[in-house]
């Protein structure tokens, strides 16, 4: 069963480790994406800008250079996908496409323009915060919102191909994101409140708002994000599927596994693992939600929107 994954942050690894997208020990490379059936992953260019003092487009740069090169040097089995008309010729020519997203707003450094470069770059989803609190915005345990700067870039970005992804984002912020907002808002990896009360989590007053603005949240697998545990568990997957399908409808649902961006015991342990899950929603859910929730709702994204 086809399956579109909206989050990992592999791209980190294999840049710090200078390791291989063919083949590594992490939860996703390109032999344990064919087996899990991937059409297409989204890879987040993430970065903790505490833990740099390089110029933060500089390293997005090089982080760029190296996965560029990874794709390259895989060209038999992976490709690079900036739009759906590129998406749909690799998937035709049964590649996985590769999408770039970009995890933590203050890498354009107070530089609107620095947007354009992203874009050029073909970075094609960002989030505004990360867990730290910077000239766009506010993070998710905050009570604060958007800072004008950041109302700024909401705003230029209607008028972007890059998507705006609220994961990590504080509740007043995404409230204010929607006002501003033309398009459907994603949250490429988060889990609901109402299950598991960690801040990072969606309140169901913001699932709602995602909802109604045709937008789409990626399932996270992380045992902190599900349960308040460090074991991911199929059954606490299913809570949050349940209670965003029963509150935001069959076509909110989406993946983002925020696989090599956690630590801890996986029971779906890597992306070839993923018919583990497949396996047991056919047990409680038409075949057609589950399509949405693998594939359709983050094809129909790509399709409306890139």
């Amino acid at each position: 069963m086809p399956v579109i994954d909206l989050h990992c942050d592999t791209i980190d690894r294999l840049y710090t480790e200078k390791s291989s997208l063919l083949t590594n020990e992490y939860h996703v490379d390109l032999s344990k994406l064919k087996t899990g059936d991937y059409i297409a992953q989204w890879f987040a260019l993430f970065i903790d800008t505490h833990l740099t003092t390089k110029p933060l487009m500089e390293l997005i740069y090089e982080m760029y250079g190296y996965f560029m090169c990874e794709i390259k040097s895989n060209s038999d089995h992976i490709a690079f996908a900036t739009s759906f008309k590129e998406y749909t010729e690799i998937k035709s020519a049964r590649k996985i496409a590769a999408f770039l997203s970009l995890e933590e707003g203050q890498v354009i450094g107070g530089d609107i323009d620095n947007l354009q470069k992203l874009c050029d770059l073909g970075i094609r989803m960002m989030t505004l915060t990360w867990n730290y609190e910077n000239e766009l915005g506010a993070p998710h345990f905050s009570d604060k919102g958007l800072t004008e700067f950041g109302k700024k870039v909401v705003n230029y970005l209607n008028d972007s191909p890059i998507l705006i992804d609220i994961s990590h984002l504080s509740e007043l912020a995404l409230k204010e994101v929607c006002e501003i907002y033309k398009k459907p808002i994603i949250a490429s990896h988060c889990n609901a409140r109402s299950i598991c009360n960690h801040s990072r989590n969606l309140s169901d007053e913001m699932i709602k708002r995602i909802a109604n603005s045709g937008g789409v949240v990626g399932i996270n697998l992380y045992g902190l994000f599900l349960d308040g545990t460090h074991k991911s568990t199929i059954p606490a997957i299913i809570d949050h599927i349940g209670h965003f399908y029963q509150l935001g409808g069959e076509d909110i649902l989406a993946l983002g596994t925020d696989f090599d961006g956690m630590n801890c015991d996986l029971e779906v342990c890597n992306a070839g693992d993923m018919g583990k899950l497949i396996n047991t929603l056919v047990k409680l859910y038409p075949q057609s939600v589950i399509d949405k929730l693998t594939y359709k709702n983050a094809e129909r994204i790509i399709r409306e929107n890139l």
